[in-house]
């Protein structure tokens, strides 16, 4: 009697995962398993927190990634990044802020809500590429072997400030030495540091606040904004804002005040994997800082008063049924829940948006920003299918049977 054969089964899927299992207790490398709860750190503006994150409330700056702000001077880089230094303190991290401008000083951190106790803030000097890259690489290396230890590192944020003001060896050694050549390495040399610190970063979940300068396009009739640096912070990086600014007028400006009582910042997502790009605006003011609800009066329209019960207009009450419409028009916002109207001077207070009419916007604002997902899409095609085949004669049954004059009736 012939034996019968057995046949032998591959090497499956499930023993090459036990075997990259074995291998990561060993290497600094990480296998997704589970799915995580995103953290971010708040930027103190809950419009900006969903431009950069599509979550207003408790979104903004993404645990293990880099954001980078660009835009000319005093366009309130640093501004942002304070503000979100003060938050991150709020929620219990450790900021390591690397000034390449020599331009903070730690006695004026407190004016900024930032706790400079050492234990807290640690403000480091330096602004060649090579230095800074060597700082950064070697200190994220010395967590990866602590963490492949102990297990995870307490998170904590790094605020590079600026790019745009880092200089590299060469380009000292040829100044000292009176040689004025262009420095090629530089941009090289920017280039070995986000590829060093990116992924390790990630692997970590330390998140990076990096300030960069711009320079107008050269040869455009409409030149763009570009990013100092090369393009490897644009690769490195999830999320690149780009600042410009207005002069912001109160009414109350003296004639010391230069026309002007702040700024107004234009900021525009050029990349976001998080949320759509979008270009929304907030103020700045030089005398109370940034307004955190700046720019929500965007979302207290008409069609939102249901939900939210903030809008211009009024409510009026029908004499005979006694129910209550609202009317559109009109300059003054009317606030549901504190039963009155206001100007806009006053609109943007804790009074009006309070804990429970957050809420409300929320869903609203961050469907505006975030990406549709896959199955969202294809529902939407779906639905434009179907209202095509349901009149997709125009009222005419059979084109072939119309008559020209039949057009015209």
């Amino acid at each position: 009697m012939a034996k019968k054969k057995t046949e032998k089964k591959g090497f499956s899927f499930s023993k090459v995962g036990g075997l990259l299992d074995n291998i990561t207790k060993k290497v600094p490398v990480i296998i997704e398993s589970e799915i995580k709860d995103r953290k971010f750190i708040d930027t103190g503006v809950y419009l900006l927190n969903a431009a950069l994150s599509a979550k207003m409330l408790d979104g903004g700056i993404e645990y293990g990634k880099i954001f980078t702000v660009a835009g000319d001077s005093g366009t309130g880089k640093t501004f942002i990044a304070l503000s979100v230094v003060k938050n991150a303190q709020k929620s219990g991290m450790g900021v390591i802020y690397i000034d390449t401008e020599y331009s903070l000083r730690l006695d004026d951190l407190p004016k900024y809500g930032v706790d400079n106790d050492p234990d807290k803030f640690k403000l480091i000097r330096g602004n060649k590429v090579e230095d800074i890259n060597i700082l950064l690489t070697q200190l994220l290396d010395e967590l990866k072997s602590e963490k492949l230890k102990n297990g995870d590192i307490e998170p904590f944020l790094i605020v590079l400030d600026s790019v745009g003001q880092m200089s590299s060896n060469k380009e000292k050694t040829d100044l000292i030495s009176g040689n004025l050549k262009v420095d090629m390495t530089r941009a090289k040399s920017l280039a070995a540091l986000f590829r060093s610190i990116n992924t390790d970063l990630g692997y970590l979940n330390i998140p990076m606040v990096v300030c960069n300068h711009v320079y107008l396009e050269q040869g455009s009739m409409y030149p763009r904004q570009i990013i100092k640096g090369g393009k490897a912070l644009v690769y490195s990086s999830s999320v690149i804002g780009m600042m410009s600014k207005a002069k912001l007028k109160s009414g109350d400006e003296d004639d010391m005040d230069l026309g002007a009582s702040g700024i107004v910042v234009t900021f525009k997502t050029a990349k976001n994997r998080l949320a759509k790009p979008k270009k929304i605006k907030f103020e700045i003011s030089f005398v109370s800082g940034m307004n955190v609800y700046t720019g929500l009066d965007a979302f207290c329209r008409p069609e939102f008063y249901d939900k939210i019960g903030i809008a211009k207009g009024k409510e009026v009450v029908d004499k005979e049924t006694g129910e209550i419409t609202f009317q559109p028009g009109g300059n003054r916002w009317y606030i549901r829940h504190l039963g009155k109207s206001v100007y806009t001077k006053n609109l943007l207070t804790s009074e009006v948006f309070t804990p429970e009419v957050l809420k409300l916007m929320e869903p609203i604002v961050n469907d505006y920003f975030r990406y549709k997902t896959i199955d969202e899409i294809e529902d939407m095609a779906k639905e434009f299918d179907n209202s095509v085949k349901e009149d997709d004669t125009d009222g005419f049954e059979d084109m072939d049977n119309v008559d020209a004059s039949d057009l015209f009736d």
